[in-house]
């Protein structure tokens, strides 16, 4: 299993927009192979978003997310969402033995 962390940082008062919009990019996800994992609003920073996505393998993470991003209903929403960021940052990671996640 590959989870992928995603840490993004908005342009002032543009958050709401990015989370009101993250639902809807949320509703077809599943769809194109991107599995939701988990998101947190930060406490110490107003500005800060992060969230969790999977994938069973490195070859089936690239496939769905080349659908995902290709999708009808991404380019729908993405004029809405990109310009809302700020920062990305992206790590690619496994999980431990003894993790209670799923290898």
């Amino acid at each position: 299993m590959i989870y992928e962390l995603r840490i993004y940082r908005f342009h002032q008062g543009h958050k709401n927009v990015f989370l009101k919009t993250f639902k809807i990019a949320r509703t077809f996800m599943k769809k194109y192979g991107v599995t939701f994992v988990a998101g947190w609003e930060s406490l110490e920073r107003e500005d800060e978003f992060v969230w969790i996505r999977k994938f069973p393998s490195s070859k089936h993470r690239q496939k769905a997310i080349d659908a995902y991003y290709s999708s009808p209903e991404w380019n729908k929403i993405v004029g809405r969402i990109r310009p809302t960021i700020k920062r990305r940052e992206v790590r690619l990671m496994k999980v431990l033995p003894g993790s209670k996640l799923k290898k």
